[in-house]
């Protein structure tokens, strides 16, 4: 079943509204040169998403998604026996000069959500409550406990939001990325030995 147009020019509107606030942050963002970039107005913007506050919420929220799937694909198309690997290159993907942007944007967000919690309803439970299932699947896939996943999942995704933000304040990405290696290294050591690797589901 085909989209409307105006579900299509909606869901278009939100696409480019995203990679506006990824190039350009939310500090100074205004409804006119943000319409002007992606060759709309305000108006329309206001038809579609009918306050700024909410544009900005549905765009975040279609960025985190968008990551998440990233993330899950990659994991996804590796064997379980190499899911160190796959979390590896994800961190190399993530990482990289040009993913730069959706790490200062996070943490700008994290930052303001951290002093206002209502002006970005569930951003913070989000950013934790709906990567941590995805660290944890990744684990037991390789014969970690469940029990042990969830902590261990805790503590990676701890870990690699850290190097995010190490890496956006110093600029060391050799540094970070032998720092991720270790912490992949000390991950394989929760692994049993005898642990069979389950399938993804």
């Amino acid at each position: 079943m085909k989209e409307s147009p105006i579900r299509d020019r909606r869901a278009k509107l939100l696409d480019d509204v995203a990679d506006y606030i990824l190039r350009h942050g939310l500090a100074n963002l205004s409804l006119r040169p943000l319409g002007a970039a992606i060759k709309t107005s305000p108006r329309m913007l206001l038809y579609f998403f009918h306050t700024k506050e909410r544009l900005i919420l549905e765009a975040l929220a279609y960025l985190q998604t968008r990551e998440q799937l990233d993330f899950q694909r990659a994991v996804s198309r590796s064997k379980p026996a190499d899911q160190i690997e796959a979390l590896l290159h994800n961190w190399r993907v993530s990482a990289s000069p040009g993913r730069e942007k959706y790490s200062r944007l996070f943490f700008e967000v994290y930052g303001l959500a951290l002093q206002n919690r209502k002006r970005f309803p569930r951003f913070l439970e989000r950013a934790v409550g709906e990567w941590l299932p995805l660290y944890e699947r990744a684990l037991v896939a390789l014969g970690v406990s469940r029990a042990t996943a969830q902590s261990l999942a805790t503590l990676a995704l701890g870990a690699v939001r850290g190097l995010h933000l190490d890496l956006l304040a110093t600029g060391n990405r050799k540094r970070t990325e032998r720092a991720f290696e270790e912490l992949l290294r000390l991950l394989a050591l929760a692994v049993p030995s005898n642990a069979a690797p389950t399938p993804l589901s």
